[in-house]
């Protein structure tokens, strides 16, 4: 990732681009919470994720807004981001539908979730260490302590789900997520390398 990161902070016109792809995904997380497992009375901690994947989604895009001084400004890659979140919700979806014979959303929640933190916390933190910027360095510290909270829970309880299949760990999981986020970083790639 540190290649493409590198290019991103580079120029601040295209940091603010991918701050709002970060938005843009934070925006679809918390989407996705509300309609799988946010009806209804959804426990403490769902909401919590919620309300934090909001607050990501909002702060990222105050940034775009602080930093762009209020222009309108278009995702880096914005497609590519979609298809990556939309592909590892209906992928993990399906593989654990396979596994346990049967639809679940609150397994697919915890499944997809923990994923998507696994790579968060490895984005978030390079991305903090490259940044020129101070105040996207500073939002990012608050966001890596919210996500790392996520993680022990959701791995935890997503390890639980798997175990009961007789699946020892992630590594499933992370390949099929590994092979989508590989999409986008071709994207990521070749924009920051148009815009040289």
């Amino acid at each position: 990732m540190r290649p493409w990161l590198q290019k991103i902070v580079e120029k601040p016109e295209r940091e603010v681009s991918w701050l709002q792809t970060l938005s843009l995904l934070e925006s679809i997380g918390a989407r996705k919470i509300a309609k799988t497992v946010g009806r209804g009375s959804p426990s403490l901690e769902v909401k919590e994720h919620l309300a934090d994947e909001e607050r990501h989604a909002v702060a990222f895009g105050g940034l775009v807004r602080q930093l762009a001084g209020g222009a309108e400004v278009v995702p880096l890659c914005g497609e590519a981001a979609v298809g990556y979140f939309q592909g590892l919700d209906r992928q993990v979806s399906h593989w654990m539908t396979e596994l346990s014979g049967r639809e679940d959303p609150w397994q697919n929640y915890l499944l997809v979730t923990a994923l998507i933190e696994r790579r968060a916390m490895r984005l978030y933190p390079l991305y903090r260490q490259l940044t020129r910027n101070d105040l996207v360095r500073d939002e990012l510290g608050r966001i890596i302590e919210e996500e790392a909270r996520h993680r022990q829970t959701i791995e935890g309880q997503g390890l639980k789900i798997l175990q009961q299949y007789g699946v020892s760990d992630f590594a499933a999981g992370m390949r099929i997520e590994a092979g989508l986020f590989s999409r986008l970083e071709v994207a990521l790639q070749c924009a920051t390398a148009a815009t040289q």
